[in-house]
């Protein structure tokens, strides 16, 4: 059964509220500032209230009645609520922001090591006992591969689905098509500059700069949302 608004609206503030937590503890951009966010009603959404009891935040997102919207608090304890706001549509907080927070706290390694455990263990579930305790090097070098062309090389990660594919790759299929290889989950608008660089074990001695670099990409992600209107 679809969740009505109130109970949406409760979810909805307690992601921000956990990304404000995440963003405050371990995302810094190069001056010192964070990220953070809130929840913005439109001047509209009284005229639309009776439409709440049957509606959840995502549709009301959509119809533009809800936003959240993104300011800097600086190491001064300034921040610029008020000042120079950026908005995020429901789509955009779910699609891009909010997971890229997730990501950036936790690390791509541990996203995608997990993901692929649970691919794994869904493949290898009618096996026995042995091979579900332990993957083959086969196994693993599998998903080191390049899902397209089945190399290993260094990969990329799409900003919104997580799959990830060579550079190459990346650019020979996104100059034919405008969705994800994978999923079909839709790159249009997606630059590289919006790609995450995807992290290995062996990858390990570059995190701290491979996750400078997120960040980074992060940040330039919200400095592309639209400003608040008189702001």
């Amino acid at each position: 059964m679809r969740k009505n608004f109130k109970d949406s609206l409760k979810a909805l503030e307690a992601d921000i509220q956990h990304a404000n937590t995440l963003a405050l503890n371990s995302i810094k951009d190069d001056d010192g500032s964070y990220l953070q966010l809130r929840l913005y009603f439109s001047p509209s959404a009284d005229s639309f209230s009776y439409l709440f009891p049957w509606v959840n935040c995502r549709i009301a997102g959509a119809l533009g009645l809800i936003r959240v919207l993104i300011y800097k608090v600086y190491a001064d304890g300034k921040t610029t609520m008020h000042v120079h706001e950026r908005k995020a549509s429901m789509k955009q907080f779910y699609g891009c922001v909010f997971p890229s927070i997730m990501q950036l706290q936790s690390g791509i390694t541990d996203l995608e090591e997990r993901k692929q455990k649970e691919i794994w263990l869904k493949s290898y579930s009618q096996k026995g006992g042995s091979e579900k305790e332990k993957r083959s090097d086969a196994d693993v070098e599998r998903e080191a591969e390049c899902g397209i062309c089945m190399e290993t090389k260094r990969k990329v990660v799409l900003p919104k689905c997580n799959h990830s594919l060579c550079l190459k790759c990346y650019r020979d299929w996104h100059g034919r098509s405008q969705s994800c290889p994978f999923c079909r989950e839709s790159l249009k608008g997606v630059k590289l500059t919006d790609l995450w660089i995807y992290i290995e074990a062996s990858d390990i001695i570059d995190l701290a700069i491979i996750l400078k670099e997120n960040t980074k990409r992060l940040f330039m992600y919200i400095e592309k949302l639209p400003l608040v209107p008189n702001s």
